[in-house]
């Protein structure tokens, strides 16, 4: 798994774009050109094969089945779409979820005050990988939590499993955002028992933007009757019947109108290495690289948390007064990073090597 394109400087940007797989161009093209290439009328299936290449290899990253995933352009829209389809329920019109979520997807769910939803934050401050805080929040007016792995502001990984039995018990819906730790940590859908997942490939995938998803438990899957639809959303998209529409039996019911083809290829190809390799071993490399900043700095300049099953991929690191001295010095050796209010995010993956991480360690 280190065959990535060629590129200058030191990349630890996988939190923000993850770095392409060296054949993931000549993947896709042949993907995507072939039928015109070599004459082959039938331009959709062989598309379609495509897109379920991607389909089955995030089936196979997160322990599922693949009639549960269906292809998204955007976190945002698989997010409205999830929401949009619900079944009123007017005792419970509130939303949770927390300050330090993605404010795009808050966006989204700001837009859905037309159902009668009102968002509920829980602040910034809070320890959200205590249990006993989602507990106190989880009121009997909450119908929809919104549960984020990890956090990128602060890198933290929540107790996702714990925080979705929770919401069970309390007859709350639950959506869970991975676009932070796909491809890094290990997730496991069928321990979790979420009711919806949303997550993206442009990060530590490394698949692009464009390549998005949407899970649905099967469970819930007849309840959803979402508006926005189009005859990829149809149970036969083929059939061409303008005065019958009925949802596909699946997630796919989320899919809508003619969908992209070229970003799900390049996805597909990462996918299909990362599986492969192993997430656990991808994560093993990238906590060993992270320990050996961790260990080089002062306690208090590490904002992330300080024990591994809490930290996601990514480190932040604040060095107060020396702050801009170190970012001063980082960007000086072409090291790709990048800042947010709390500090520096670095995100060591199977790209670097120790002779990478000791040239990052020597600019602090």
């Amino acid at each position: 798994m280190n065959q990535f394109i060629d590129h200058q400087g030191i990349y630890l940007l996988s939190h923000s774009v993850g770095l392409p797989l060296v054949g993931a161009e000549k993947a896709a093209s042949s993907a995507f050109w072939q039928p015109w290439q070599r004459g082959d009328g039938d331009i959709w299936n062989h598309w379609l094969a495509e897109i379920a290449a991607f389909r089955q290899q995030l089936a196979v990253l997160m322990n599922t089945e693949m009639a549960n995933i269906c292809p998204q352009t955007s976190l945002s829209s698989a997010v409205s779409k999830v929401i949009y389809s619900l079944p009123t329920r007017r005792e419970r019109p509130v939303i949770l979820l927390s300050e330090e979520d993605f404010p795009s997807i808050a966006f989204a769910l700001q837009k859905t005050a037309s159902l009668g939803y009102q968002l509920k934050f829980i602040p910034a401050d809070t320890d959200t990988s205590d249990l006993a805080q989602w507990d106190q929040q989880m009121n009997a007016e909450v119908g929809v939590v919104l549960v984020t792995h990890v956090q990128s502001n602060n890198g933290r990984q929540l107790p996702v499993q714990q925080i979705t039995e929770l919401a069970r018990q309390k007859g709350i819906l639950s959506l869970v955002d991975v676009a932070q730790s796909a491809g890094i940590i290990p997730i496991d859908l069928q321990q979790w028992q979420a009711d919806f997942v949303v997550g993206s490939s442009v990060k530590w995938i490394g698949g692009g933007p464009g390549a998005a998803f949407l899970w649905v438990d099967s469970e819930i899957i007849e309840q959803c009757q979402p508006s926005n639809v189009g005859w990829f959303s149809h149970e036969n998209p083929f059939e061409f019947d303008i005065h019958h529409f009925r949802y596909a039996p699946d997630a796919l019911r989320f899919w809508g109108g003619t969908p992209s083809v070229y970003p799900y290829a390049v996805a597909a190809n990462s996918l299909s290495q990362i599986n492969a390799t192993g997430v656990d071993k991808i994560r093993a490399n990238n906590i060993a690289l992270s320990e050996m900043i961790i260990q080089t700095i002062a306690t208090s300049a590490l904002i992330s948390p300080h024990l591994e099953p809490e930290r996601s991929g990514t480190l932040i690191l604040n060095f107060g007064q020396d702050q801009q001295r170190v970012v001063g010095r980082l960007n000086a050796s072409q090291i790709h990073f990048d800042t947010r209010a709390k500090g520096i995010r670095l995100s060591p993956h199977s790209c670097n090597t120790v002779a990478q991480i000791e040239s990052v360690i020597s600019c602090f």
